[in-house]
């Protein structure tokens, strides 16, 4: 389990992780959301496995607007509660 704010290093791999796990192994982590053929169900279950594995909660609109994992890696290193 990955707390709120963990390590950039620890998020990013953790981000691409669940980037490829939802997307499928083709997925371009540095591709955003859309682009990869992801919807809002897939958001979804992305911030769902993402709330299990962290306790992070991220909505579903931030990851369908992102650009690639990396982008998923900083919503998940920045201390926001709430967000």
């Amino acid at each position: 389990m990955h707390p709120p704010g963990a390590s950039a290093s620890a998020a990013a791999a953790l981000a691409e992780s669940l980037w490829t796990e939802i997307l499928g192994p083709d997925a371009d982590t540095g591709t955003g959301f859309l682009e990869n053929g992801g919807d809002s169900f897939r958001a979804v279950l992305l911030t769902t496995r993402l709330y299990e594995l962290t306790g992070s909660e991220i909505e579903y609109l931030d990851v369908l607007e992102a650009d690639g994992a990396e982008a998923i890696a900083r919503l998940l290193t920045t201390d926001t509660p709430g967000s």
